[in-house]
């Protein structure tokens, strides 16, 4: 099976993932941790994120 998903369909999966990760009773440390970095990783694929740091 392929799928096929568009940047504002990850974002919505996300909320969803979001809302019930908190459902779940995670703490939301837990929760922003989970969010956060799978929040970056669609901002990368859309081409809105680049890696900072040291170089």
């Amino acid at each position: 099976m392929n799928n096929t998903w568009s940047i504002s369909d990850l974002l919505n999966e996300l909320d969803r993932f979001e809302r019930e990760a908190r459902a779940a009773g995670l703490k939301e440390a837990s929760v922003q941790t989970y969010v956060d970095r799978s929040r970056r990783f669609v901002r990368w694929l859309a081409g809105d994120f680049q890696f900072q740091g040291p170089h």
